[in-house]
């Protein structure tokens, strides 16, 4: 940013004036932000832009107070608040490490990506955030590198590098031993503060490194954090774990024995499934139905979900594989994060620059990993098919990274084979036999031509007898 400004600073305005692609016109208006201040929670509207340089002074004014406006706004010292204030503390593998610096007993239940832990959990956010150790009076709560990272971000956390003495004294002030009043006057030899650009060199990392959260992971955890969620990961977060195939829910319903004609039919059914060697795809005759016509036509076999699929697809490859599981924040009220309920959705990432469109296998890998969610039993008749077919019998959400600008794609295991829409357009739907009657009446009287009789269209003309 600091070599953009200063290439822009140096150019003359003849120079500006005469170039058709310079970088000014890329430039928004930052002046907004020195209107802000700590008294208003509202933004003040974004004044009008000037497209075209003309080398003026009012014009160089312009862009300098913005270009100061803005380095104003970004050398603002957010500071905490006392009474919200909270301190963690780092103990990843590039410092103090947790394994070496914290017994086991205290440390029970946690995953190896658990590296921060905080004095208190204070703020709504640690209702969704967090997980306490277990097998102690008093556990300590850990975060998850996006986690922290999150909450320092937002200036809800200040990180610290620790020291031998730092979680003795966390542990203290669990217990409450040491009084809440406690704040940098008397934390001496309890570690260093962490700079923002430190928690980022030290949480953001490649992906199953121990401790460390990918950029790409990290930007849509942090973007649907801000949206409202509750977010956690996924059993198969890392590569190194095995997909476990979920075991299959089926909705009962209760089945009917069938009539003496039910099988009748469904024995002539079986025979028009016979298909000959030669010859056309419709047998001549007379139909009186669709379905007839269209089972003789349906010579591709067509994808029918099933529970379990009959050739299992191998385990999904990275980064198609779901890392997160998504929860409305309609749910937040009940939400408990030992027991959180079945996710709303599940989201997988994928980097748009190092990764290229997912093939069919890869596709199949994936939601083959998620559970058997078949559409809602309501949701039957015509009207309601595409919702059916927009739910799937599993559906994952993609999550394409490209440089932090994020789109979300919802990949699901639709059955289009199993929407046969012909069906309404029989004699057995009432809307078809709707019309019947009406081209019936409308038929006879007088001289008439008419079509479809009963469970068709029909058309007449001609003065009838009254």
């Amino acid at each position: 940013m600091a070599d953009l400004d200063d290439d822009i600073t140096a150019a003359t305005p003849q120079d500006q004036s005469n170039d058709d692609n310079d970088l000014i016109d890329d430039l928004p208006d930052f002046r907004f932000l020195a209107s802000l201040s700590s008294k208003s929670a509202k933004l003040p509207k974004r004044g009008e832009k000037d497209f075209e340089p003309h080398g003026t002074k009012h014009q160089g004014g312009i862009l300098e107070a913005s270009r100061q406006a803005m380095h104003d706004a970004l050398s603002h010292t957010r500071v905490h608040p006392p009474k919200a204030y909270l301190r963690g503390y780092y103990y990843g593998e590039d410092g103090l490490s947790r394994d070496e610096a914290i017994a086991e007993e205290l440390r029970r239940g946690l995953d190896d990506d658990h590296i921060v832990v905080v004095e208190a959990s204070k703020g709504p956010h640690f209702k969704t955030m967090g997980k306490t150790t277990q097998g102690h009076k008093y556990g300590s709560i850990w975060l998850l590198p996006e986690e922290a990272l999150y909450l320092v971000e937002r200036g809800n956390l200040d990180l610290w590098w620790p020291t031998r003495s730092s979680f003795a004294s966390v542990h203290e002030g669990i217990q409450g031993s040491r009084k809440s009043t406690e704040r940098d006057d008397q934390a001496e030899g309890l570690g260093v503060p962490m700079s923002l650009q430190a928690a980022y060199a030290m949480l953001i990392g490649k992906d199953g490194e121990r401790g460390k959260v990918s950029l790409e992971r990290y930007t849509v955890y942090a973007n649907l954090k801000r949206t409202g969620y509750a977010i956690s990961r996924a059993p198969d977060w890392s590569s190194s774990t095995d997909v476990d195939r979920h075991s299959p829910t089926t909705i009962q319903r209760t089945a009917e024995s069938p009539s003496l004609f039910t099988w009748l039919f469904g024995r002539f059914a079986e025979r028009e499934g016979e298909r000959p060697l030669y010859g056309p795809l419709v047998r001549p005759g007379m139909y009186r139905s669709y379905s007839t016509i269209y089972r003789q036509i349906a010579i591709i076999p067509r994808h029918k979900p099933s529970v379990v699929p009959p050739e299992p697809a191998p385990s999904p490859e990275e980064p198609f594989r779901v890392a997160y599981f998504l929860w409305r924040a309609s749910r937040l009220a009940t939400f408990a994060k030992s027991n959180p309920g079945a996710p709303d959705f599940r989201v997988a990432i994928a980097d748009a620059r190092s990764s290229s469109v997912p093939t069919l296998m890869q596709v199949t890998s994936l939601l083959e990993s998620t559970p058997w969610d078949p559409p809602n039993p309501d949701w039957e008749g015509n009207a309601k098919s595409y919702g059916r077919l927009k739910h799937g019998w599993r559906n994952v959400v993609l999550a394409v990274n490209d440089q932090g600008v994020i789109s979300y794609l919802q990949l699901g295991e639709a059955a289009f084979g199993e929407e046969q829409m012909y069906e309404r357009f029989d004699g057995g739907s009432p809307q078809g036999a709707k019309r019947g009657v009406g081209g019936a009446q409308r038929g006879t009287g007088g001289r008439g031509r008419g079509r479809g009789g009963r469970g068709g269209r029909g058309r007449g003309r001609g003065g009838g007898r009254n």
